[in-house]
């Protein structure tokens, strides 16, 4: 119980149920109840030109600014795409931005990262990807790999998001929404995401 109840005093906390009173020897329990929040992880791509800027820092920057605006920013990882795909910029990666959100704010909190990145994106291929959940179905992994390790193209990006129900946006064009993908079926897998494939 002491253990919750100091819980409980944590920012966001809305309250703690007290269900044995405990002490002492005694063992007590108690419920820490908090708002429910849901995952939302937003694949990134062609943020950046061959001689300018890097998607993964504009998309850490956008990160930043949206948890200045209130938004749940988790994390930021980095996905090595196919480095040898002539569509390749700076750095040939896709970002994943992992977002905590309660349900009523998912929307504004997709429409503000696109009025953002339309602001700021150097490239006119930029697009995301958005997972709402906490799996990741096994053919998005597959398509993931397969775009880490050969050539993929937009058409075969748009089937699969189509399949699997996960908006594909341009947000200034097609071309990003391959890496956009493919950054959602790495996301929970910071060691194989990061690798390079030659």
């Amino acid at each position: 119980v002491g253990a919750g109840m100091c819980r409980g005093m944590g920012e966001g906390v809305k309250y703690v149920d007290v269900l044995e009173v405990g002490g002492g020897s005694k063992e007590g329990k108690a419920t820490v109840v908090t708002p429910k929040y849901e995952k939302l992880v937003i694949g990134i791509d062609d943020t950046d030109v061959k001689d300018a800027g890097a998607t993964w820092t504009m998309a850490h920057n956008i990160g930043l600014q949206l948890k200045e605006e209130g938004f749940e920013y988790l994390d930021h990882i980095i996905v090595q795409l196919f480095p040898h795909n002539p569509h390749k910029t700076q750095n040939c990666v896709s970002i994943a931005l992992t977002f905590a959100v309660m349900e009523e704010d998912k929307e504004k909190l997709i429409s503000r990262l696109i009025e953002i990145l339309e602001h700021d994106t150097l490239s006119d291929k930029t697009a995301i990807a958005i997972l709402e959940g906490i799996g990741i179905p096994p053919e998005l992994r597959e398509y993931a790999m397969a775009t880490k390790t050969g050539m993929m193209d937009v058409e075969t990006a748009e089937k699969l998001a189509e399949e699997l129900d996960i908006p594909l946006i341009a947000v200034t064009g097609d071309q990003g929404k391959v890496g956009a993908l493919a950054a959602l079926g790495l996301h929970d897998d910071v060691d194989e995401a990061v690798k390079v494939y030659y």
